[in-house]
């Protein structure tokens, strides 16, 4: 996901207050596309959620607490980063949500909808659309906001259009960026459940090459996903041939290993 220094993201879990926890739950579920992870009590007093990895607890109000409705006003505002938020708004509107907020990109370089659940918490459903220096939209900056370093492999292909489809075919990747068209170079960011790498077409005047150029690499990938069975599989379907089949491996991962039209091999598992 592309990133914006208007809004650096970190990890909060917020404890939210309904009347009835089970509606809240089925509500959330239906309107805003969270999943369950948890409840407990008889009837349900709390839950845990998710939408991607955005997590929240649901907690039954009490004496001393209130929801919004309960209250007749509201007191904050959550705000979920959703890849596809476009889609999210037509979701959220043909279930039955209260938009307050129509979609549209802000100053400050979001595009974000706004809409309040059954008890009244008011939400925001956005995306980074651009990185902004908050001083570019008329901020006061304090002190500058330290970006997080991370390491993004650039694989070099033989054909960047061709790689592009097949790793969304075979991995369910996500095109973040792509300059160049078909009939030019290439270059592209993916991203498969948040973890990015890019692709470029090879470059023999840069010394760069792909696998399949060369004739063999020199890395191979890790790609940790809930179900290697599956993933293995399907990337296969795609086109990859497999070195090895998933299989369970005394340092305790089940792995299976697979070499991608381009020459580059992927070691598909997760620890056990």
């Amino acid at each position: 996901m592309l990133t914006n220094r208007s809004v650096p993201a970190s990890t909060v879990l917020p404890h939210i207050f309904y009347a009835d926890v089970s509606e809240a739950i089925t509500w959330l579920t239906r309107t805003f596309g969270f999943s369950e992870h948890y409840r407990y009590g008889e009837p349900a007093s709390g839950a845990q959620m998710h939408l991607g990895n955005a997590w929240i607890m649901l907690k039954k109000a009490r004496p001393g607490t209130a929801s919004p409705a309960q209250l007749g006003y509201g007191t904050q505002s959550l705000t979920i980063f959703i890849d596809d938020v476009d889609a999210h708004f037509q979701r959220a509107k043909s279930a039955g949500a209260k938009v307050v907020e129509d979609l549209h990109e802000t100053v400050y370089g979001e595009r974000q909808y706004g809409a309040v659940d059954l008890a009244g918490h008011h939400w925001l459903f956005s995306r980074h659309a651009r990185d902004l220096d908050p001083a570019e939209w008329g901020a006061a900056v304090s002190a500058a906001v330290e970006m997080k370093s991370q390491i993004s492999p650039m694989l070099s292909v033989r054909g960047g259009a061709r790689a592009v489809e097949f790793y969304k075919a075979a991995f369910g990747a996500k095109e973040e960026f792509r300059v160049g068209d078909e009939g030019d170079a290439i270059v592209a960011r993916l991203s498969v459940h948040g973890s990015e790498f890019w692709i470029a077409d090879e470059s023999p005047e840069h010394l760069n090459f792909s696998p399949e150029t060369l004739g063999g690499g020199t890395v191979r990938i890790v790609l940790t996903v809930a179900d290697p069975d599956a993933a293995f599989q399907r990337a296969i379907a795609a086109g990859a041939t497999a070195v090895w089949p998933v299989e369970d491996q005394p340092y305790r991962w089940r792995v299976g290993r697979l070499v991608d039209p381009f020459g580059h091999h992927w070691e598909i598992g997760k620890p056990l």
